[in-house]
Parts: C-alpha cells; sequence; structure tokens
C-alpha cells in the first residue's frame, strides 16, 4: 500500500466508497462499509495505483491531522 510520501493530495479525483478490504495510507486503519473517503491515484513505474483514503486524515495543504480514534 502506499505511504505518505507517495501520495499528492493534486491527484485525488472525488470522494467515494471505497471497495471492501481497503486501507487508509496515512492512519492504516480499514476504511469501514459506506463510510465516506477520497479516491485517487499514483504513478508508479509499475503503472498507476488506486488508493482510497479517509477524509478526515489530511487537511487540503496535505497536513496530517491527529490520529482517527
Amino acid at each position: 500500500m502506499a505511504t505518505r510520501t507517495e501520495t499528492d493530495a493534486s491527484q485525488w479525483e472525488y470522494t467515494t466508497f471505497a471497495p471492501k478490504g481497503e486501507t487508509c495510507p496515512v492512519c492504516m486503519k480499514p476504511i469501514k462499509s459506506l463510510e465516506v473517503c477520497k479516491r485517487g491515484t499514483f504513478n508508479r513505474p509499475s503503472g498507476p495505483v488506486v488508493v482510497y483514503q479517509h477524509t478526515g486524515c489530511t487537511d487540503m495543504d496535505g497536513a496530517k491531522r491527529q490520529a482517527r480514534q
């Protein structure tokens, strides 16, 4: 899964619901069923990778918020 330094906030596409089994790359906690999250992509040499992140894990400037409870 992606680490914090591999993601770029400018690449977030939209808010959505994550497929079952996805984990947030910021807090490393599972994204619950029907929990709104952000969908984005980042490029790797092997091709683009889709990531899902809790909407509350970062501010608009990419600064990490307090850990989720």
